[in-house]
């Protein structure tokens, strides 16, 4: 896949969720992306092994695909290929960028706004596209790759014995992750190949900006004259510059994925999903093996048992006497914090989930108050998408709302399963005090 996208306005997405958090992390895949042991990179039709600085031209054979090239010159550059850990590094023109600036707390949400949007941020692409992000900033660079591409490389490696684990952008190879915070400084790298000319400011694994030029284009006054606009917008306190061969070679060294901005082939996934079963089956032949040796091992004699016993009971109730003389308030605390303990979760996260599943167009906008809900948007048909929330167990009472307007624009109105907010004021009923 080799297409670009021109820099696109910051879209800031309409108040999803502004009272409400997502603290539930993404994972990043750490386990799988551990086992990387070679790392392979593509500049100007040449694939390189950067621990070695070995390197393969790729093959030009008029009847052979991208991805039966490079796995073949893959093959040609790891001496027993056979289960090799492979992360690939490609050209930055691989990938779609979209920057982003959402006032969204929690990676989670924050990834499925972006998801929700992708048709909207990059509306001249159909395929599906794998995202990648640093969803722990509120502000940054999204990138998109070709999930059919992703998963016809990973097979092409499949056929010659290698495991193609993750696939990232060549010029995140060069950030510099500080231990400490504190200690992250903002990094420029220029990698330039060919006809493209590529700028990316970063601190730490978060990227801020990133910049793709083609040369052709910027031969051309008006285009030349923004470009170094933007690049002199780019502060940094080192710089990093690749332009040859020869300086990738020089890295010499395998290089570790980047969790934030690795994309997992469907195999990949597959694989990781197998290690965690077997780690879980692991983890209960662990615990039978113990169980077994307990009803094994001899007991001990009923007077040692007996007097242990008796000391812990005497250690309990001595424990026990401030609870009891407590136990009053305690009960009183419950009817106090009753109202609010038991205050119907709504369920904002897992709502935007499901609606991530069955909304394929630009969601504008989004509400929940007491258990209903409503959206409005763009689809090619509104009518079905109503028939598809309907069948949905989270939602009930879906129907077009008044603000519905024609040109493929909705407005829905719907009602969220499981929230019982009548319950709820029948139990705690507001009081009105009077002066």
């Amino acid at each position: 896949m080799n297409f670009q996208i021109p820099a696109l306005n910051r879209l800031p997405l309409q108040e999803i969720s502004h009272k409400f958090q997502a603290f539930l992390p993404s994972g990043g895949h750490q386990e799988l992306l551990n086992r990387v042991d070679t790392s392979l990179l593509l500049f100007d039709n040449t694939l390189l092994n950067t621990a070695t600085g070995a390197a393969v031209e790729l093959a030009t054979e008029e009847n052979s695909t991208f991805a039966d090239n490079l796995a073949t010159a893959a093959a040609s550059l790891c001496k027993n290929s056979q289960n090799k850990q492979v992360l690939l590094l490609l050209p930055p023109t691989h990938f779609a960028v979209t920057p982003y600036q959402m006032n969204l707390t929690g990676e989670k949400l924050l990834r499925s706004a972006l998801e929700l949007q992708a048709h909207s941020l990059i509306p001249a692409y159909d395929e599906s596209l794998l995202l990648a992000v640093n969803a722990r900033n509120q502000e940054g660079v999204a990138l998109w790759y070709n999930e059919n591409s992703a998963n016809r490389l990973f097979r092409a490696f499949e056929r010659e014995g290698m495991f193609l684990a993750a696939i990232m952008p060549r010029s995140f190879a060069l950030l510099e992750e500080a231990s400490n915070p504190d200690e992250e400084h903002t990094l420029l790298i220029n990698d330039e190949e060919g006809e493209h000319v590529t700028f990316i400011q970063a601190r730490g694994n978060a990227i801020r900006r990133m910049l793709t030029g083609n040369r052709a284009d910027l031969e051309q006054d008006v285009f030349a004259r923004q470009w170094d606009i933007e690049v002199s917008q780019l502060k940094g306190e080192s710089a990093k510059s690749m332009s040859s061969l020869a300086d990738w070679q020089g890295l010499a060294i395998c290089i570790k994925p980047v969790a934030e901005f690795s994309f997992l082939p469907a195999g990949a996934l597959a694989e990781e999903k197998r290690l965690g079963r077997a780690r879980a089956s692991k983890v209960g032949i662990a615990v039978a093996a113990c169980l077994l040796l307990l009803l094994f091992t001899p007991f001990i004699s009923n007077w040692m048992t007996l007097r242990g016993l008796q000391k812990e009971l005497a250690r309990a109730q001595e424990l026990s006497e401030e609870p009891r003389r407590l136990q009053a308030s305690i009960f009183d605390m419950d009817e106090e914090w009753g109202a609010l303990d038991e205050y119907p979760d709504q369920h904002v996260t897992q709502t935007l989930i499901s609606l991530n599943d069955i909304i394929k167009s630009s969601l504008t906008s989004f509400s929940i108050n007491e258990g209903i809900i409503d959206i409005s948007g763009t689809a090619n048909d509104p009518a079905f998408l109503v028939e598809q929330l309907s069948e949905k167990e989270d939602f009930y009472n879906v129907g077009q709302s008044t603000n519905t307007r024609g040109g493929g624009q909705f407005g829905i109105r719907m009602n969220l399963s499981g929230v019982d907010f009548d319950a709820y004021d029948e139990k705690y009923p507001v009081i009105n005090q009077g002066r």
